[in-house]
């Protein structure tokens, strides 16, 4: 682990990456983001819920490319756990088994490769309010409007929407018919 000593702030971040380039480089990006620490490097996922605890970390962002799906089970710990700390996948090669494995660990946040800086920021503020945020290409062909969250409670769709409702599955299922995603 490689402390960040900066000063409190409204999102604290834990990044988790194998790579310590690869969390160094996350970490400096975070950094420019107003409001928003890099409180942590971690290159090992198991050492996360101590480390999130103690440092108070609002969000981890965890690489999803961990051997023997470490990471994935690294959120699913964190959840389980009770901790306030919310986790945002970042992948560089995503697949349909990859999204839904997301998705069931309780992450909020799932980025592909082709996020901007600004997605990624994006998916920090929507993990830390509870929202699920989804990189933006694997919506951008779905009805206006529908949101990840309002399709998962059933809420009304807005005016304008499709009528039909639409599960996990069936965004999925779409993204991968458009080539969004990759099957493995």
């Amino acid at each position: 682990m490689r402390p960040h000593d900066n000063s409190e702030s409204s999102i604290r971040v834990v990044v988790v990456n194998e790579s310590g380039f690869i969390c160094e480089g996350l970490s400096r990006v975070i950094e420019r983001f107003k409001g928003i620490d890099a409180v942590a490097s971690l290159q090992r996922p198991q050492d996360l819920g101590d480390v999130a605890q103690q440092l108070r970390a609002d969000v981890a962002l965890i690489d999803a490319q961990f051997p023997s799906q470490a990471g994935f089970e690294a959120a699913r710990r964190l959840g389980e756990s009770g901790a306030k700390t919310r986790v945002v996948i970042l992948s560089v090669n995503p697949s349909l088994a990859e999204v839904e494995r997301v998705l069931q660990s309780g992450a909020h946040g799932f980025l592909l490769r082709e996020a901007g800086v600004c997605e990624l920021e994006t998916a920090l503020h929507a993990a830390v309010r509870g929202e699920k945020f989804l990189c933006p290409t694997i919506l951008q062909r779905l009805p206006e409007g529908l949101t990840i969250d309002a399709m998962a409670r059933g809420d009304s769709l807005p005016a304008g929407a499709a009528q039909a409702r639409y599960s996990i599955e069936d965004i999925l299922s779409k993204a991968l018919k458009l080539g969004i995603l990759q099957q493995k």
